[in-house]
């Protein structure tokens, strides 16, 4: 047979209700002060990126031809290619250094030579000034033709320092395109073997966590790309 218990008296509902009292006081006061310590890191946060987004655009009005992007970098994604000497080469090629990347290819009749140049330039510009001068990374959009032998001996012509990267087609471009570079190539009729490649002639500016941080536009003069250099480097990250 079952027993029926009785229902709590006034008096014992009045006592319970007393004893959970103090813990439901102490749940609000935590859920406060875990809302106010929310919105003070939100506060926090917002008047820190409003500061730095201030202070680059400060650093913008110095500028000549180079565009620092948005406070969300865009980050190095991960990928496997070849350097000049046909060995494996990452994105950890960019770790701990500042680099200045040019995309192009050996066939290119005017710009990417002059470019290369160009980089030499910089490169000596940068190093009058006592500073630790980046590195010169010249990514081709041509694989196909340009091999890792074919890339040595091309980049040697300009400097042996500059880093060569290049490999498999499909693998440069996922590159190229992650970075926002666009290619076009147009066939040569007559000789097939000798197309071109369109490509975007920027340089790319990526610090030393792999985060693009300028777009180095046309034309390319090595007094002003050195001297943009070394504002943004200076610049908030």
């Amino acid at each position: 047979m079952m027993q029926r218990s009785n229902p709590p008296t006034h008096q014992q509902s009045f006592q319970q209700s007393g004893k959970a009292l103090p813990m439901i006081i102490l749940a609000l006061v935590a859920l406060a002060a875990g809302a106010f310590a929310s919105q003070a890191f939100r506060n926090s946060s917002e008047t820190t990126t409003d500061k730095q987004a201030q202070q680059l655009a400060a650093v913008q009005e110095t500028l000549k031809t180079s565009q620092i992007l948005p406070l969300d970098f865009k980050q190095v994604q991960d990928f496997e290619l070849l350097d000049v000497n046909g060995n494996a080469i990452d994105q950890s090629v960019f770790d701990d250094k500042w680099s200045i990347v040019f995309f192009g290819y050996t066939h290119c009749p005017d710009i990417c030579p002059i470019t290369l140049q160009v980089m030499k330039g910089v490169l000596a510009k940068i190093e009058e000034q006592n500073t630790a001068a980046p590195q010169i990374v010249f990514v081709s959009v041509d694989p196909v033709r340009d091999t890792s032998e074919i890339m040595k001996s091309y980049i040697a012509y300009f400097d042996e320092s500059f880093v060569g990267i290049t490999g498999d087609l499909k693998s440069v471009h996922t590159l190229t395109a992650s970075l926002g570079i666009v290619t076009s190539f147009t066939a040569n009729d007559t000789d097939p073997n000798n197309y071109l490649v369109d490509h975007t002639a920027s340089l790319l500016l990526i610090d030393p966590q792999k985060r693009v941080r300028a777009k180095i536009t046309p034309p390319h003069e090595a007094d002003i790309i050195a001297g943009d250099f070394l504002a943004i480097v200076d610049a908030p990250s």
